[in-house]
């Protein structure tokens, strides 16, 4: 004979008895108490996000907190797959943004202006931005621009197209972010340096080295000589690919990370002939060739694109397709 059940407790039983229906909404409710993306914010127009950041002067000036819904066809934040939080400008977002724009994702730009930064602030990962927010319905953020990218490579199909390829982007993209991300600590450093670079080619110096390769990690070379080997590397990766793609035949993440940093390196107040200067031709050729896929050619021309700002004040400054308004 079978020994008799034990009596549920009363919180097993509460729990056994509660309808099903009544236990999705509380954990819906749970969800929705942690989630992150603030869609009662004031959704901004590029003209007049852009117009207000101008008015403002400086990064340091600003107090926008809106959001700008890209791709999201009228429906705003209840059709935006992805919700990227950050600053009122390009530096650590721009190559997560060129991805979106580039893969046609739905997506909210939630633009955190400096003044408003503190209230923002705590409900970060780390206390740093960017942030893509609520990336699974369950709050769940992914912080760090190397995390984002690498995450949004996979969901977007801009990581290669095989385990090789795969494994061949990150690897081109750690020699991208050790040398000319200057580890990620500056768009702007002691590796690699446009302003460096512009102002050597105006001193007339002769900035020629080794290659990266023959190099050692510790040396005595100039900011220009260290950014050129930098440049280097890709453009002899170019020059045996021969196809203006850094690894297979389709546009990657690393690809777009190179191109950002020579589209900057190509304006009108740094290096615009940077091809011939520099002896980089496939690097030119590969910036035109990148510049000229419609929905780069699209976001680069529109207003949705933050405009630049000079160091070391983080003014906002015009450059192509950006005039000063």
């Amino acid at each position: 004979m079978l020994a008799a059940r034990p009596a549920p407790t009363p919180r097993a039983a509460r729990r056994a008895t509660r309808p099903r229906a009544t236990e999705t909404r509380a954990r819906a409710r749970r969800v929705a108490a942690r989630a992150k993306r603030d869609e009662t914010l004031a959704e901004i127009t590029p003209e007049a996000l852009k117009k207000q950041l101008f008015a403002s002067k400086d990064l340091w000036s600003t107090d926008v907190h809106a959001v700008m819904y890209r791709h999201c066809d009228g429906d705003g934040a209840k059709a935006a797959k992805y919700w990227l939080q950050y600053m009122p400008m390009r530096n650590r977002a721009e190559v997560i943004r060129m991805m979106l724009e580039l893969a046609r994702a739905p997506h909210a730009v939630e633009v955190v202006g400096y003044l408003a930064w503190p209230k923002v602030k705590p409900k970060t990962p780390f206390g740093k931005t960017p942030s893509l927010v609520d990336i699974d319905g369950c709050a769940n953020d992914v912080s760090h621009e190397t995390a984002i990218i690498r995450y949004l490579g996979r969901e977007l199909s801009l990581d290669g197209a095989n385990e090789y390829e795969r494994a061949r982007v990150d690897e081109l993209f750690m020699q991208y972010w050790h040398t000319i991300r200057n580890g990620g600590l500056t768009h702007d450093g002691q590796l690699y340096s446009a302003r460096a670079l512009k102002e050597s080619i105006e001193r007339r110096e002769d900035a020629e080295c080794a290659r990266f390769q023959e190099t050692h990690r510790v040396n005595n070379l100039s900011v220009p000589a260290r950014s050129r080997q930098a440049l280097r590397v890709f453009e002899e990766i170019l020059e045996r690919n021969g196809n203006s793609r850094l690894v297979g035949e389709s546009l990657t993440y690393v690809d777009l990370a190179l191109f950002e940093t020579l589209f900057e390196l190509a304006e009108e107040d740094l290096v615009p002939d940077f091809a011939t200067r520099l002896n980089l031709p496939r690097c030119g050729e590969f910036l035109t060739a990148v510049a000229r896929e419609p929905p780069i050619d699209r976001y680069l021309k529109s207003a949705t694109r933050i405009p630049r700002y000079e160091r070391p004040t983080y003014a906002y400054i015009g450059g192509r397709h950006r005039a000063v308004p």
